[in-house]
């Protein structure tokens, strides 16, 4: 009895499936929407939804730099960072400032048209790619995002809103003070995210860009983003050789930071211990990065055979200074 039961059930399922099927169906439509209808007495009903498959999460983009003073004929930029392991369409993406009781206000859409950006990308949005690109240097030029205007954004403090469909996704209050405190002048200098793990507002999670790194990380990866625990300056190869062969020409320090915001002076002597070359004076630099000496001392000739000191210092606000000793050979082909 409880047999005959059970079949009489799972027939009574398949006749319900069969008959539900032929009332709805269901149609995606490219990526952004998918449609459900049902036919009654010849009465097509069509329902529109948004495609699951792209909804953006929180999250998923983050803010990831911003240029709000920019220096005299320049233009203000914001960087975001695909913070996901899928693809994004910029066109589900909104910028804003805030209003004075704190909610969104001015709003503008990234994109009018399709355009997917892939997961760990940076990409930048401002009125002016050319003047971005004029003076700063962009290491993926294609990263960009042109649009007629930007929300305002106030030199001196304000509010940035990344939202979808009208919810924030992330927000940076920002404020000039925010600077680096030994930096006097400002202007031109972008703001950069340190960590994406942490909020953005969270205290020192946005820091001035390097000076080392042209003040400004347009497209990649920003300078003051931590990379490591361990400081340490060395030499690519202990030997080179300046003379215009494409091999070694240039002596090449790579560093790394285990903090961020430092500053550092990098001087080069001979071996008589006299200062030969200042590749940096107490310039902001990045968290890591490569330096580099063409073998040209201050005097504006070329450095003789020898062998050279590289001293590297760099100091926090703290007063925590380290040095690290390298040495190098400038070498001269035999006559």
């Amino acid at each position: 009895m409880v047999k005959i039961t059970l079949i009489s059930l799972l027939l009574y399922f398949k006749f319900t499936v069969d008959i539900l099927s032929s009332i709805f169906s269901t149609e995606f439509i490219g990526n952004d929407t998918f449609y459900i209808s049902t036919f009654a007495k010849k009465s097509p009903i069509t329902i529109k939804q948004r495609n699951p498959f792209n909804i953006i999460s929180k999250g998923d983009i983050l803010l990831s730099e911003i240029l709000f003073n920019p220096k005299l004929g320049g233009v203000d930029f914001v960087e975001i960072y695909n913070n996901s392991n899928h693809e994004i369409d910029l066109k589900e993406l909104q910028l804003a400032n805030a209003n004075a009781a704190g909610e969104p206000a001015s709003i503008k859409n990234v994109s009018s048209s399709k355009l997917m950006i892939a997961p760990g990308s940076y990409w930048v949005i401002t009125t002016n790619q050319a003047n971005i690109k004029l003076n700063y240097q962009t290491k993926f030029p294609n990263q960009f995002v042109q649009i007629s205007s930007l929300p305002a954004f106030n030199n001196d403090k304000g509010v940035v809103i990344l939202l979808s469909n009208n919810q924030v996704l992330d927000r940076l209050d920002y404020n000039s003070k925010t600077h680096h405190p030994l930096i006097q002048d400002d202007d031109g200098i972008s703001l950069e995210r340190v960590s994406f793990n942490a909020s953005a507002n969270e205290a020192g999670n946005f820091k001035s860009a390097a000076a080392t790194s042209g003040f400004a990380t347009p497209t990649y990866k920003n300078s003051q983003e931590l990379t490591g625990d361990e400081n340490f300056a060395r030499l690519i190869s202990k030997t080179f050789s300046p003379d215009g062969d494409n091999f070694e020409d240039l002596m090449i320090l790579e560093y790394q930071l285990a903090a961020n915001a430092s500053l550092a002076t990098v001087n080069i002597y001979n071996d008589k211990g006299k200062l030969v070359k200042q590749l940096l004076k107490n310039q902001t630099i990045g968290t890591n990065g490569n330096l580099t000496w063409d073998g040209v001392g201050e005097n504006g000739q070329k450095a003789a055979v020898g062998i050279y000191v590289i001293l590297f210092e760099f100091f926090d606000l703290k007063g925590n200074t380290k040095r690290i000793k390298s040495t190098c050979v400038l070498a001269g082909k035999l006559n």
